[in-house]
């Protein structure tokens, strides 16, 4: 299991200069043709995002107002905070900062012929399924993982095995990914 705080993690500016991402995983680590990876995106303006072949995404509004996408639908969807959407990578889709103000986003992206993902919101302790990779990614409260403590804007993230999450207290709140291999 590998542990990540937002603070840390190194940015990059897009091209179109519309926003900014933080890498937290790419799975299989360190190679160009990944399974899954995961980012957290600030979204500072509107604009169309990057389209990727034969892939899925999974995008969580983390805070900020909301964005509408256009796209992913008939009539768009728009992102409210902590609800997971998810649509196909490889649709233009354009996000549009709907209250003018940005917005930060939990973004998962995953080979479509190769894993899916399932992305929730959990408020209880839970364990993780043997076979999978997942992540998570700390909303508020205290979080155990193993004998590591996360707070608010900290996360874990692996490739596999079996592990127990559990609250802290009465009340918390964790965004979750389950991977599972096709």
């Amino acid at each position: 299991m590998e542990f990540f705080e937002l603070s840390k993690l190194p940015v990059n500016l897009w091209r179109n200069g519309a926003g900014e991402s933080r890498e937290i995983c790419c799975f299989p680590p360190d190679t160009g043709n990944f399974n899954w990876r995961a980012s957290i995106a600030s979204l500072a303006s509107s604009g169309e995002f990057a389209s990727f072949a034969n892939v899925d995404r999974a995008i969580t509004l983390l805070e900020g107002g909301e964005v509408l996408l256009d796209g992913v639908g008939n009539s768009g969807h728009v992102l409210k905070r902590h609800q997971p959407f998810f649509f196909p990578g490889d649709k233009r889709v354009y996000a549009e900062l709907t209250q003018g103000m940005m917005s930060m986003n939990f973004n998962l992206i995953t080979q479509r012929a190769r894993c899916k993902a399932r992305t929730r919101v959990a408020d209880r302790t839970f364990s993780t399924l043997g076979t999978r990779g997942g992540i998570a990614y700390v909303l508020s409260g205290e979080w155990q993982f193993g004998d590591k403590l996360l707070r608010p804007d900290q996360g874990a993230w692996w490739g596999d095995g079996l592990h127990t999450v559990r609250l802290l207290k009465n009340t918390g709140t964790l965004l979750y990914s389950e991977i599972t291999y096709l």
